[in-house]
């Protein structure tokens, strides 16, 4: 039955279904939304749906409709489904109701896209609104209780929610055009589907391995603070007290620079490039203390808790365009950031009968420096499948390739991915273990083979600083500060992050085309995805498909490569494993 209330219609049983269902389909977009009992679907459910057309508005009340079988067609296809931070929406009617919401527009990533890389605004429904449209919101129904009676304001506030996003989007649809922003947003909005199934179907973790792992870093963590402290004299007059550990403070700056004062060590400040250039036991095992150390707190001591009870998995929160190079950015917890080491990694392994594919890209921000500076002897070299280190190695060294040392092809990758971040001849030198001058030779006879390259990182740096705009391949825009308020220190760091904008941005162009292709290429299979590490898919599949599934991957993502690299072919390592490594 229906039940009529003011500007809208209460559904609550599948005759009101089927006749909204009707209603919908002869529309060109529907503005979705719902009210839940929790923020995630495995801990709460739907209570309310809501679906708004430009001319009336349906509110379906799940506890007592119940199967929303009668709207799976026209939520799966037909007219443009607009949401707010679509991915919440869509992950509880994936996993509760069975239901992929297809085509997508996102207002919440519209505005993020708009913003231009700025996120001090924010972005909840209310305020995204008020900019664009100049409408207020009445927010306070938002955080009540949807679980018992509802009450006419709750779902008249529902209604509205729903019924806002169609001119929402009809402004924000005229301001993505006005900057030439439709093709990068078309892909945010398709990643949206292949997201929110990777949160869902989480990762699983190894807790015994886990914990064994912990013990065995507390115990390195340790060793590396006596270690430290050994360095350093015995205060005057300080008895030795057996057993009771470092007498320093470790986390105290101070403490720090007057212990390596005793040494006769001046230190400038704690930093890790600072303690690089130190040659002296006392800085290695103060940079292994605080690597052990952050690896306790940051991983080993905190994930084991994220994982839910239902599952057995840990589902983490993928933040779509928080970032402002449109890198996918990843909290509760961060699985993008666990330490590459194998016994880190080993620990995420796949359910019994699974096996994991590991997919990643070749040298894609390379290739897409190439792309864009045009550099003659990169472009040969990546078509010629060339290894790009060793061949700058035997350039910037004088030597031919084959001569080319393991130390020599390190120093030239270092070089190759440090200019492209902007790097100087002071990190760089940290980075390498030399000395400012010799690192300054290195990168002044880099420039000098590969002319185009210097070119194009300082010409994207000064369009920055005069123009304060700078795009991605797939034309994502990044909104630079006014730099004439800037001291000389700000300024270089705003020509460093230009520098490398359009190569990261356009990395995370290909990355997210890569989801959509990927969960295509899924579909249907005993597969899915569980994780992105920027360049870089997991997949969980049963053991008998892999090398098939393998397949799959590997032509998804040379299939996103290819559309925005027209110079250059992108390379996918793949890989099949139980555990999360190659």
């Amino acid at each position: 039955m229906e039940e009529r209330l003011a500007s809208y219609k209460l559904i609550t049983d599948a005759p009101g279904l089927a006749s909204a269902a009707e209603t919908l389909k002869e529309s060109e977009a529907v503005g979705v939304d719902v009210e839940t009992t929790a923020l995630s679907p495995r801990d709460g459910r739907i209570r309310l749906l809501q679906l708004a057309t430009p001319d009336e508005t349906f509110v379906v009340d799940l506890f007592e409709a119940g199967d929303l079988s009668p709207l799976k067609e026209v939520l799966e296809g037909g007219p443009v489904k607009t949401l707010h931070n679509a991915k919440f929406d869509y992950s509880f009617l994936h996993a509760l109701h069975g239901i992929s919401l297809s085509p997508i527009f996102d207002t919440m990533l519209a505005a993020q896209l708009l913003a231009g890389g700025d996120q001090s605004p924010s972005f909840s429904l209310e305020a995204v609104a008020e900019r664009h449209m100049d409408e207020t919101l009445d927010k306070s129904e938002q955080r009540s209780d949807w679980s018992g009676n509802l009450s006419r304001g709750q779902i008249e506030y529902a209604a509205r929610d729903a019924a806002v996003l169609l001119p929402l989007r009809e402004r924000l649809v005229e301001e993505l055009e006005a900057e030439s922003l439709g093709t990068v947003s078309k892909i945010e909005f398709r990643a949206v589907a292949a997201i929110a199934e990777m949160e869902l179907a989480g990762i699983k973790l190894d807790v015994e391995r886990w914990k064994e792992l912990e013990k065995t870093v507390r115990k390195r963590r340790d060793e590396a603070a006596l270690r430290l402290d050994a360095q350093f004299p015995e205060p005057e007059g300080m008895l030795p007290l057996e057993g009771l550990g470092p007498r320093l403070n470790l986390n105290s700056p101070k403490q720090i620079t007057d212990a390596f004062r005793s040494l006769g060590i001046e230190l400038a400040d704690t930093k890790v490039w600072t303690l690089l250039k130190v040659d002296h036991p006392a800085a290695r095992a103060l940079l292994d203390y605080r690597e052990l150390q952050k690896k306790l707190g940051t991983y080993l001591e905190t994930y084991p808790s994220f994982i839910h009870p239902k599952t057995g998995r840990i589902h983490a929160n993928f933040l779509q365009c928080r970032v402002p190079t449109g890198r996918l950015a990843c909290t509760s917890p961060n699985v993008q950031q666990i330490p590459h080491e194998d016994e880190f990694r080993s620990c995420f392994v796949a359910e019994e009968g699974n096996v994991l594919v590991i997919a990643d890209y070749s040298q894609i921000e390379l290739r897409i420096l190439t792309e864009v500076s045009g550099d003659p002897e990169f472009v040969r070299a990546f078509q010629q499948g060339e290894d790009l280190h060793k061949m700058t190695a035997a350039t910037m060294f004088g030597i031919q390739q084959d001569a080319v040392t393991k130390d020599q092809r390190s120093a030239a990758k270092r070089i190759n991915f440090g200019l492209m971040y902007g790097r100087g001849a002071k990190s760089l030198s940290a980075q390498l273990g030399t000395d400012d001058d010799h690192a300054r030779a290195l990168i002044d006879e880099y420039f000098a083979n590969y002319p185009k390259v210097q070119r194009y990182l300082q010409s994207t740096a000064s369009k920055a600083m005069k123009s304060r705009t700078l795009r991605t391949l797939a034309g994502r825009v990044r909104k630079f500060p006014d730099p004439s308020g800037l001291d000389s220190i700000a300024k270089g760091g705003m020509r460093r992050e230009a520098m490398n904008y359009p190569i990261q941005g356009s990395s995370a162009d290909i990355a997210k085309l890569a989801l959509v292709y990927v969960r295509e290429e899924l579909a249907g299979l005993d597969a899915r995805l569980i994780n992105s590490i920027h360049d870089e898919f997991v997949v969980e599949c049963a053991e008998e498909i892999a090398n098939d599934v393998a397949e799959k991957v590997k032509d998804a993502m040379n299939r996103a490569g290819a559309v925005l690299l027209k110079k250059v072919p992108t390379e996918v390592e793949v890989g099949i494993s139980r555990e999360w490594r190659k």
